[in-house]
């Protein structure tokens, strides 16, 4: 390794004495040569010198100002542009004093005076050059070492961001998937509930996230006879999805040869022997209940498997509790189940349930049990209205069916009242009937007993904005919150934007809920970029259950009316930040000279 690749603390200083007097250049190499560590070589003229620093660097020069062809002052200039690095201490007479000021405007680091009065000082100055060039050396190499650290982080940073956009991608797509399956998944969940003859039931669902573990079924199997299914396989999501409809699909309710109607502790044992031969092993399983309605008998069978119990609610009174009659489902495959018989009394209500209900019920010491009856008790409260009231309660004490439970619940409930039945599933969004254009829109509205509700379906773009700011207004003039689902919504152009956070104000005003959900990341973005914080205090974290019906919004606003809003919005929105100020200004000059001509 060459010296000049040493770390400054171990190479060994090189100096370069420069003087036309040899008696002195000799003296002052040996001076300095004493008890020193220096490597020092000597010129006797700028020529020579020139020579020297272009051959090799030289910590320090120490060169006399006064010389016979060139000075010191030219080798300093020369070396300053062609051989920079060198610390300079220079030597003058009395007579050169306006040099040597030159010299240190130079960039000289010390000039003593001719003649020298001892060696001292001149000593002490090539150690403090020394010392000087040692610490530019780790000054320059901290510098470097900084530098490649700074790329090195850039193109850390770099990577890492492509990684995030790529997971982000795939977030949304992944979301997007779940949110196509829960509507996969709904579609296969009884979509018409059968009439059933002098009785009626009712059925709740409403799954933690996009899919869900619960599963129900009502099976019309002959004119007096039908089968009533409830399971809640382990877990959440995915996983627990996926178990639950190959549990269903385990599921045959009449046998094929006689045509009557399985029995609920065969049904159950062929189901439990199914899944325990296709997942050995694998740790999966769910609890279930079966129940066979007779209809004319009145009478209800039922098995279960490791279920929380039914709640059978006696009209004269009272609550009667069926008790699971055998292990879950895919732990044993030799497990039996037991069935127990009870006669359904005209008024009789009989409630499953999946433990899901248990985190929404009050904390006031009563079982759950009790707890549920509580919230039945109610003679004017039955049918879906009934299981409704277990949902979470708002503050005017009505169902908040805006808010995902924590685990997946599903009620249902067997009435043994004549009536008509009905079901509640909780479809977040309609089945397209038809694939839309990417860059097409539909918005469709709803509503609820609180609240106007849209989806907006495809890129959001100012031709829609005006009649969905109508629509959100006349919500809002009558005292109804607003909740907004942006799932299906890739992209907002700025008119909507405007549109959002003009609505957020009057929301505000109003003292009325505004919500976003369903928000995808690069949404999230704009919000930030454009600094829409109240916004982005809107949007909620979970997917919350949309209307069945939803329709398809069609109102007509004329051109004038439009163009007045997209002027206002964009007002509002330059007036957020100097930034967006810059950006949007000119658009807004451009609106209000249409808008001052009569212009659409």
């Amino acid at each position: 390794m060459a010296s000049s690749d040493l770390p400054p603390e171990q190479r060994q200083p090189t100096l370069l004495v420069v003087d036309d007097d040899e008696d002195l250049r000799e003296l002052l190499v040996r001076v300095l040569s004493e008890g020193e560590p220096y490597r020092i070589d000597q010129a006797s003229s700028a020529t020579e010198a020139r020579a020297c620093l272009a051959k090799q660097p030289y910590d320090v020069v120490i060169t006399d100002l006064s010389m016979p062809e060139e000075g010191g002052l030219e080798l300093m200039q020369w070396s300053h542009d062609r051989c920079p690095g060198p610390a300079w201490i220079v030597l003058t007479g009395h007579g050169t004093l306006d040099a040597a000021v030159k010299a240190l405007q130079l960039g000289a680091f010390d000039f003593l005076e001719k003649p020298l009065r001892g060696f001292a000082a001149l000593r002490n100055s090539v150690r403090n050059a020394l010392a000087q060039q040692r610490l530019l050396a780790e000054r320059d190499r901290l510098h470097a070492q900084l530098t490649e650290s700074n790329a090195q982080l850039h193109e850390h940073v770099d990577v890492l961001e492509r990684a995030y956009r790529l997971l982000r991608e795939q977030a949304d797509n992944v979301r997007a998937d779940l949110h196509r399956a829960g509507i996969v998944q709904r579609a296969l969940l009884p979509q018409v509930a059968p009439q059933l003859v002098g009785m009626q039931v009712h059925a709740l669902y409403r799954p933690s996230q996009s899919i869900g573990g619960d599963l129900f079924d009502i099976v019309r199997l002959d004119d007096r006879r039908s089968g009533l299914l409830i399971g809640d396989a382990a877990g959440h999501g995915l996983s627990a999805a996926m178990l639950a409809v190959l549990f269903r699909s385990q599921l045959s309710f009449v046998d094929p040869d006689s045509r009557m109607p399985h029995r609920p502790c065969d049904l159950l044992r062929s189901a439990n022997r199914a899944l325990c031969q296709r997942i050995p092993g694998a740790g999966l399983f769910l609890t279930a209940a079966y129940c066979l309605l007779d209809t004319k008998c009145r009478t209800a069978t039922v098995a279960s498997a490791g279920h929380p119990p039914l709640i059978l609610f006696r009209k004269r009174g009272g609550t009667e509790r069926i008790f699971h009659s055998g292990p879950a489902l895919g732990l044993y495959a030799d497990a039996d189940y037991a069935e127990q018989v009870v006669t359904l009394e005209p008024g009789d209500r009989l409630l499953f349930h999946s433990d899901g209900v248990y985190d929404l019920l009050p904390e006031n010491g009563a079982s759950a049990s009790e707890k549920i009856a509580a919230a039945l008790s109610g003679e004017n409260q039955r049918g879906v209205e009934a299981l409704r009231q277990l949902l979470p309660r708002s503050r005017d004490a009505g169902p908040r069916e805006d808010v995902a439970p924590d685990d997946d619940v599903t009620l249902l409930m067997l009435d043994a009242t004549p009536g008509v039945s009905e079901l509640d599933n909780g479809i977040t969004s309609p089945l397209p009937v038809q694939a839309r254009a990417a860059t097409g829109c539909e918005i469709l509205i709803g509503s609820d007993l609180h609240r106007t509700i849209f989806s907006i379906q495809g890129r959001g773009v100012w031709e829609q904005s005006a009649q969905f700011h109508t629509q959100c207004v006349a919500g809002m003039a009558a005292g109804r919150a607003v909740l907004i689902d942006l799932t299906l919504c890739p992209y907002l152009d700025s008119t909507f934007l405007g549109t959002f956070h003009e609505l957020c104000e009057r929301a505000e005003e109003a003292d009325l809920e505004f919500r976003l959900q369903g928000v995808a990341p690069a949404l999230e973005d704009l919000f930030s970029e454009l600094g829409m914080r109240g916004v982005m205090e809107r949007v909620v974290p979970r997917m919350l259950p949309l209307p069945t019906r939803m329709q398809p919004l069609a109102s007509a606003i004329d051109a004038r009316s439009r163009a007045l809003l997209t002027l206002r919005v964009h007002e509002k929105l330059a007036g957020l930040s100097d930034r967006n100020l810059r950006e949007f200004d000119p658009l807004v000059t451009l609106l209000r000279r249409e808008v001052a001509s009569g212009s659409p």
